[in-house]
């Protein structure tokens, strides 16, 4: 009985970060005017030859290019064109990283003969650290050069998983994060 317990117990934590959802969030300027954008261009990040490793693992050629190409066809299947020649607003994005750490106090367990036996006592604790990314997706005025619109998406990260499986999720996410672009209000 005991061991079926903690094959419970540690199956539901596993479905549970395993199958970790990615959080949305969005926001925008009610008095932009949304309409009027048609043509954009991806505004140049500066990058810093003395900044830490981490900063080089959030931000590289390959990500960059995978973010790029995701962003543009979502936004190319919206109606929107890619022109460096004076835009209608500015595309940006910013990656970021954090280590997190999740603690489950079950709040129960079993005596040392199993139920019926040893009775109830005090329950396991597990702990589960994990890497937390973020991408947030800014748009911003091109005359104004104020934000306008910014959407961004937070889930656990898996840095062993195979390339192609973290491109779909990419797509996934960038997608979902244009959806809400421009803003149903705004149309």
């Amino acid at each position: 009985m005991k061991t079926i317990m903690l094959f419970l117990a540690l199956s539901t934590l596993a479905l549970t970060l395993g199958c970790s959802s990615v959080t949305y969030k969005y926001d925008y300027d009610k008095s932009a005017d949304f309409a009027a954008l048609k043509t954009y261009a991806w505004v140049a990040v500066p990058t810093n030859p003395t900044a830490s490793v981490q900063a080089a693992l959030q931000r590289n050629d390959l990500l960059d290019k995978r973010i790029k190409e995701s962003a543009n066809n979502q936004l190319a299947a919206k109606g929107y064109t890619q022109s460096a020649d004076n835009p209608d607003f500015l595309m940006l994005y910013h990656t970021g990283t954090e280590d997190k750490i999740n603690v489950t106090d079950w709040g129960y367990g079993y005596g040392p003969y199993g139920y019926g036996y040893g009775g109830w006592y005090g329950g396991g604790v597990d702990v589960q650290q994990y890497r937390e990314g973020t991408l947030i997706l800014d748009i911003i005025d091109a005359q104004t050069k104020q934000l306008v619109w910014r959407g961004f998406a937070t889930a656990a990260l898996n840095p062993d998983a195979p390339i192609e499986k973290r491109e779909k999720k990419l797509n996934e996410v960038i997608t979902q994060i244009l959806s809400k672009f421009p803003p149903t209000a705004a149309k």
